[in-house]
């Protein structure tokens, strides 16, 4: 198992890249068109200088979407995530560095009345270097917020992965923690930019096996790893991996963060909800995730994952509706509903009817 990318990886590094050298021809044209604890037990946002948190599923719909540039700037993407019921989209990322107080594509979208879960990467698209000058990174990102007004900033992707981060944990937290008090001057909540899934997993693995449950650890490795992954568990690089989550899970609340985020593409819906458990448990702060999908065009694994977030109580699952070269999106390229698609349209329909 690639502990360092998820399967959608390759494809948001190509629609950074696109979207990096088209930004400034495409602005005139889109801006003028522009399985949780219980309620009693579950962790909240732990200062008081932090934003309001985002409303519970009990009020209102936590899911979002993220599609393909393409789709989003012509207009049709945002159609699709109407038609799909979708509260949130993920633009794609913004890049710090390159920031110049526009994103079109995060204003076409709050326009058309949805909220931003918005992605800030120090610079792009290739491994993120961690700021050199934190106070100037931490104006910038304070300007992109009061810019773009998201639900939510989400600092970095894949912290964890050395393709999309360079630093150390230590450097991440100094950043999380800069970007943080920007988010919350504006009254924004903020979150990690989302541990790898392979590394959620072994993380909760370790956890059952090392808390003496050996039958119930390898029942969890059964359905979310897979007899060739689990042969490699006990890995060198899955020792580092584990040693690198625990740090950067130990760092996220005393960083300022509001949630835990984490991505997810591992089909088995009970694996989730123990995932979301083992990550509030020891982050001590509510779970969210900006990127959750799956490699397979199969319409019960999108209700059964949907179903789990739901019981979960996340109040944002952003879905990763975006093809990959094992990843497969709620649309085809059109932004057909595929039967994946059709079946997320419906759990949202009868679930939240229009909350």
């Amino acid at each position: 198992m690639n502990w360092h990318t998820e399967p959608a990886a390759p494809v948001l590094r190509l629609a950074e890249r696109v979207l990096r050298v088209s930004a400034l021809a495409f602005a005139g044209l889109v801006v003028a068109a522009s399985c949780g604890q219980p309620d009693a037990d579950r962790p909240r946002t732990p200062t008081p200088e932090a934003a309001t948190p985002l409303p519970t599923p009990s009020e209102a719909n936590p899911f979002g979407v993220m599609l393909p540039s393409t789709l989003v700037r012509s207009g049709r993407g945002l159609e699709v995530a109407r038609a799909l019921g979708a509260r949130y989209l993920r633009p794609a990322s913004v890049f710090a560095e390159e920031w110049d107080g526009t994103c079109p594509e995060c204003e076409a979208a709050r326009a058309a009345g949805f909220e931003l879960v918005l992605t800030v990467r120090n610079e792009g698209p290739g491994p993120t270097t961690p700021p050199g000058d934190l106070d100037a990174y931490e104006r910038t990102v304070r300007d992109i917020v009061r810019t773009l007004r998201p639900a939510l900033l989400v600092v970095e992707n894949e912290e964890n992965s050395s393709l999309f981060y360079a630093g150390s944990p230590e450097a991440y937290a100094e950043q999380l923690r800069a970007a943080c008090r920007a988010a919350h001057e504006e009254g924004v909540p903020c979150t990690n930019g989302g541990l790898v899934s392979s590394l959620v997993a072994l993380l909760v693995y370790e956890a059952l096996k090392e808390g003496g449950g050996a039958a119930e650890a390898e029942d969890f490795a059964r359905r979310a790893l897979g007899d060739q992954v689990r042969g490699r568990l006990d890995s060198p690089e899955a020792r580092v991996q584990l040693a690198k989550g625990k740090q950067l899970l130990a760092s996220y609340r005393a960083a300022g963060a509001d949630f835990v985020n984490f991505h997810w593409y591992i089909a088995d819906a009970k694996a989730l909800r123990q995932a979301v458990d083992y990550l509030e448990r020891v982050s001590g702060l509510p779970a969210v995730t900006n990127e959750i999908g799956q490699v397979v065009d199969d319409p019960g694994v999108t209700m059964g994952l949907m179903e789990a977030v739901a019981e979960a109580r996340l109040p944002v699952a952003v879905w990763f509706g975006l093809d990959g070269p094992r990843a497969r999106g709620l649309v085809e390229p059109d932004g057909t509903l595929r039967p994946s698609g059709i079946a997320f349209q419906r759990f949202i329909a009868e679930r939240y009817r229009g909350r």
